[in-house]
């Protein structure tokens, strides 16, 4: 779905919390709005009036404020009620006339003609197949290291990586090992996965730090995460990092909460 309706539909969920709040907030109110009252409020004195029609205002005392308060927040809510409806009517008008948007058209036409035309912004599979199929030099692991595969079929470096690369896959989470990224601190580096967040089409990059038991391992590598964050590489934004010692492994939980988090 293209992005717009996406923030509407949001917009549209955000507003429904905040009118099944404002309606459990007036239900809990003392006042309903029997007498019609309002509240005038005297500024430069520091002073509330109680106003009703046809009577004489009425000055409140400061134990009578919580009546104050009663009225000023049952109309405060009712008017945010009115508001809300509004902008609820505006966005489902909106939704209900919704035409094809210029990115969905190029889905509505047939295969055949797909295949003959370049659209203005390649499909979700046309976008990751781009992606998938840019060449690249990664890191090769050295001959006589332990051999570790993945679930592709892919060499990596510990069963860690292979549990992370099952489980990008088990998401269809399009990624690249030890894609090749250049910083100016430390030229080109490896980072472990390049994952591609499709729905935003951005893609983040993930390191797996193995060996937090080793103090020079924790070192260098605090250095090389400051470098990605020197580089505009943020962690939590642009970075994804997880960790294990000897005595606490990859949590594979953790790592599927971090996807669903991050790339889907």
């Amino acid at each position: 779905m293209n992005s717009f309706y996406e923030m509407l539909n949001l917009r549209k969920d955000e507003l429904n919390k905040y009118r099944n709040d404002v309606v459990k907030r007036l239900g809990r109110l003392k006042y309903k709005g029997t007498p019609k009252c309002h509240i005038r409020m005297s500024v430069k004195k520091n002073q509330i009036y109680l106003v009703q029609k046809n009577s004489k205002e009425k000055y409140l005392t400061a134990k009578q404020h919580v009546y104050a308060e009663q009225i000023a927040t049952f109309e405060y809510l009712n008017e945010v009620l009115k508001n809300i409806d509004r902008e609820l009517k505006q966005i489902d008008s909106f939704l209900r006339k919704r035409s094809s948007s210029p990115e969905d058209y190029y889905e509505s036409l047939s295969k055949g003609r797909q295949k003959l035309i370049v659209p203005i912004r390649l499909t979700d599979e046309q976008y990751v197949e781009s992606w998938l199929n840019e060449p690249y030099e990664g890191s090769s692991v050295p001959f006589g290291d332990t051999e570790f595969y993945t679930g592709k079929e892919e060499r990596v470096r510990s069963k860690s990586e292979i549990l992370i690369a099952n489980a990008l896959a088990k998401h269809n989470v399009p990624y690249k090992y030890e894609y090749p990224v250049f910083t100016e601190e430390l030229g080109v580096i490896h980072p472990d996965f390049t994952a591609l967040n499709v729905k935003k089409r951005k893609q983040l990059y993930w390191e797996h730090l193995g060996k937090m038991d080793d103090e020079s391992y924790v070192r260098d590598n605090t250095y090389r995460i400051n470098v990605y964050e020197k580089n505009g590489m943020f962690l939590g934004d642009d970075l994804i990092i997880t960790w294990e010692t000897v005595k606490m492994p990859l949590d594979v939980k953790l790592v599927d909460q971090l996807i669903r988090h991050y790339l889907l």
